[in-house]
């Protein structure tokens, strides 16, 4: 993940991950919001699984664990509070 932006208010990152990534179970400490600008993965959250693809906008809130598989190279903006964190540890 690549930071575009950050002030106090919020940050933006830049997710450019290849085919067959597998982002483990993680979280953030607020709200995010992702736009996917090309590609395809697969989230899986509350053992509901939701496909991301160009074009798809999704919001997760704040410490909702949920894991990330890539399944065609992916390319999205992540946007959160300016003082949120990701992280892997598990609540």
């Amino acid at each position: 993940m690549k930071e575009l932006e950050k002030n106090n208010h919020y940050q933006i990152l830049k997710v450019d991950l290849p085919a067959g990534t597998h982002m483990p179970r993680h979280f953030a400490t607020s709200d995010v919001f992702v736009v996917v600008e090309s590609g395809n993965a697969l989230l899986i959250c509350k053992n509901e699984t939701s496909e991301l693809v160009k074009g798809s906008t999704l919001s997760i809130p704040s410490h909702e664990p949920h894991i990330l598989k890539v399944i065609q190279d992916f390319k999205a903006l992540i946007v959160m509070a300016g003082d949120a964190v990701i992280t892997y540890s598990v609540l």
